[in-house]
């Protein structure tokens, strides 16, 4: 693609990685937003000598209220495609021209990173959660899902011109799974690029994904999507037949 390019990185108490994914992200993107969610590390101290756009949140909201204001500043103020990335380093930085070489290849296209191949390099207990959660996805969205939780996208213009998620919805960890169904149900393309799996930081650093809760929230957004759109039995054939 040949528009402007943001990335976006939602950040809480991030200080320790927050500078290193920013100085490294902006080579290859037009501008940088950095939503700092209620950090009390001075994670925005530490990225004040860069060129960064920082939007600070005084309380903790979560990673879809992040996200739903980054995208939601980015495309209003001219961004042609958002790139997400974390702040923990999960994200390879330099993956981002493959990334944009697909949406130049499909445009209007959400852009999936996809850490399919490198399962090995996951915790184990991660992977079979995510394997678990593609057959789902998978059902409710009549896509053949690889990573439904990769936080690397490319979230086209058309996302956010298109895409209605629900309130509920726009908070906490359960953004990222309705942004895939609520994209497939609008009729958006989906292109996979391959990332790999880096979780060095997560293995040191604990994750702000909260097991129970956000995993029930997931459940429940998945479950109340079906429910909706009637159980979708052609999307069943095609998560049987890839995932089982």
């Amino acid at each position: 693609m040949s528009g402007k390019l943001v990335a976006l990185i939602p950040a809480h108490n991030e200080a320790g990685t927050i500078g290193d994914v920013v100085r490294t992200t902006l080579p290859y993107v037009d501008e940088v937003i950095v939503i700092d969610d209620g950090s009390t590390d001075g994670t925005s101290d530490t990225i004040a000598g860069l060129t960064a756009k920082v939007v600070r949140h005084e309380k903790n909201l979560g990673k879809g209220a992040c996200l739903t204001h980054g995208l939601d500043l980015a495309f209003s103020e001219g961004a042609d495609a958002v790139v997400t990335l974390d702040a923990d380093g999960q994200h390879d930085p330099a993956d981002i021209p493959a990334f944009r070489a697909a949406a130049a290849d499909a445009p209007g296209a959400f852009v999936l990173g996809d850490r399919s191949g490198d399962m090995a390099n996951m915790p184990i207990g991660r992977a079979r959660g995510i394997r678990f959660g593609n057959f789902f996805v998978s059902w409710a969205c009549c896509r053949h899902i690889t990573d439904a939780q990769c936080g690397m996208r490319l979230y086209p213009r058309r996302f956010w011109e298109d895409v209605r998620l629900p309130e509920r919805q726009r908070r906490h960890f359960v953004f990222e799974t309705a942004a895939l169904l609520h994209a497939a149900k609008a009729e958006l393309d989906f292109v996979k690029v391959p990332v790999a799996a880096r979780y060095a930081g997560f293995v040191t650093r604990p994750s702000h994904y909260k097991p129970f809760i956000d995993t029930l929230r997931i459940t429940g957004a998945v479950t109340h999507f079906l429910i909706r759109n009637g159980f979708k039995p052609r999307g069943l054939l095609i998560a049987l037949r890839y995932t089982c």
